[in-house]
């Protein structure tokens, strides 16, 4: 399938070249792999409703006292770069006791900034903030992901590394789904996990398994 790209892509891509993006994050349950691998894709929780496919979402699994999901179930939210540390960590700390849950990062190509439907949010797509100041598609929030000030709690950006956004929770939110080709590798904590995963999903190519502790909790600062 030929991806659509927004009038100005070039622009994007300028500007992904001069920050040194490598890729997009989006972090999952391990569980989930085997689905994202069997149908070759990532999938919107719509989409997943409506094959009505079976797909662990941690979001309910667990009570939050705040509004952690982009109303918007048809896009796929993604971080630049690292992880959004802030809502990883809660995740990790509240199902560290179920030995049933396990994490892995995937790094996905940044082609999917500029695909044509891709939105762009400076701070948690469910948050009034980022309701407030608007998720739009266009270049200039894009930017804006990255100024130097932002008037949201962590606006300011300080010694970050030009890769990442101001605040650690700024989001892209690509439409509908993520081809497998896309992702450029599936990180692991550990060893350990790693093999545990490779043994679980045998039947697929699992070239892409790596072990990558540091993308779990990455160094933002210069």
């Amino acid at each position: 399938m030929i991806m659509k790209l927004k009038l100005d892509y070039k622009d994007y891509i300028d500007e992904i070249k001069r920050r040194r993006i490598e890729y997009l994050i989006h972090f999952t349950p391990t569980r989930n792999l085997y689905g994202i691998y069997d149908h070759k894709k990532i999938l919107s929780r719509a989409i997943l409703e409506k094959l009505d496919i079976e797909q662990f979402d941690i979001l309910d699994y667990i009570q939050f006292t705040d509004n952690i999901r982009y109303d918007d179930k048809t896009f796929i939210n993604l971080s630049i770069s690292a992880p959004n540390t802030f809502l990883f960590s809660k995740f990790r700390k509240i199902t560290k006791d179920d030995c049933t849950i396990s994490w892995s990062v995937l790094k996905i190509k940044p082609k999917h900034i500029y695909e044509i439907d891709t939105l762009f949010s400076v701070t948690n797509a469910g948050s009034n903030d980022a309701k407030r100041i608007g998720i739009t598609g266009d270049y200039d929030k894009f930017k804006m992901l990255f100024a130097d000030y932002i008037d949201i709690r962590h606006g300011r950006r300080g010694r970050l590394k030009a890769c990442y956004t101001t605040n650690v929770q700024a989001e892209v939110l690509v439409k509908d789904c993520i081809p497998i080709e896309s992702i450029v590798a599936v990180c692991f904590e550990s060893q350990s996990k790693l093999a545990e995963t490779k043994a679980a999903l045998s039947r697929f190519d699992t070239s892409k398994f790596i072990v990558d502790s540091e993308i779990f909790s990455p160094n933002r600062e210069l």
